[in-house]
């Protein structure tokens, strides 16, 4: 009785749809499974982050790593291919733990960024109406180096987030790789 009322409760907290990116990345010829390197970091007490949270975050991402603003938080990207899943995910689990107040994580293997607005609809009207906006673009922490990407994510960044061309072009010597991407519809909070 109680887990039926707790599934409820879940439920009716995630009242908005938003879309994502994840960081999986397959070669289909060859059958291996690759990911790209994501964090996402929630504010807590205004809009801040520390020098030492930022140090800590950027210790994950040992090739370049952008950054993007959300409403309640910062996106932190690598496009650099690494091996399997598993240590994309663990690393993000460690630095959520190691910093407290962060509950990054995800009940599937791969981890995921929004890329949209955050929607909600009318209940009257059945209206779409946004509550949060897309990431946009803030910097560039480490610039690239001559390392395997996935081109697919650069490129969706490029197309579609407003990766700005002077970014974008920083990426240009590294080995670029054309392997399956996903993106997701979910259910989320505000």
């Amino acid at each position: 009785m109680k887990a039926k009322s707790e599934m409820r409760v879940r439920r009716e907290s995630l009242r908005f749809r938003a879309m994502g990116i994840s960081n999986w990345v397959k070669d289909l010829e060859n059958k291996k499974l690759y990911s790209c390197q994501f964090y996402d970091f929630d504010y807590h007490d205004g809009k801040n982050i520390t020098p030492e949270e930022y140090k800590r975050i950027l210790e994950i991402f040992p090739y370049d790593c952008i950054l993007y603003g959300t409403k309640h938080g910062l996106h932190f990207i690598s496009f650099a291919l690494l091996k399997g899943l598993n240590y994309t995910k663990a690393k993000a689990i460690k630095t959520s733990k190691d910093l407290g107040k962060q509950d990054y994580w995800t009940e599937a293997k791969d981890l995921t960024l929004r890329i949209s607005d955050k929607w909600g609809f009318t209940k009257i009207l059945k209206k779409r109406f946004s509550i949060s906006k897309k990431p946009k673009f803030k910097g560039i922490l480490k610039n690239p180096n001559n390392y395997i990407i996935s081109n697919r994510h650069l490129e969706f960044y490029h197309n579609y987030m407003g990766l700005p061309d002077w970014v974008y072009y920083r990426y240009k010597d590294c080995d670029k790789r054309d392997y399956k991407i996903k993106i997701y519809h979910y259910k989320t909070r505000d």
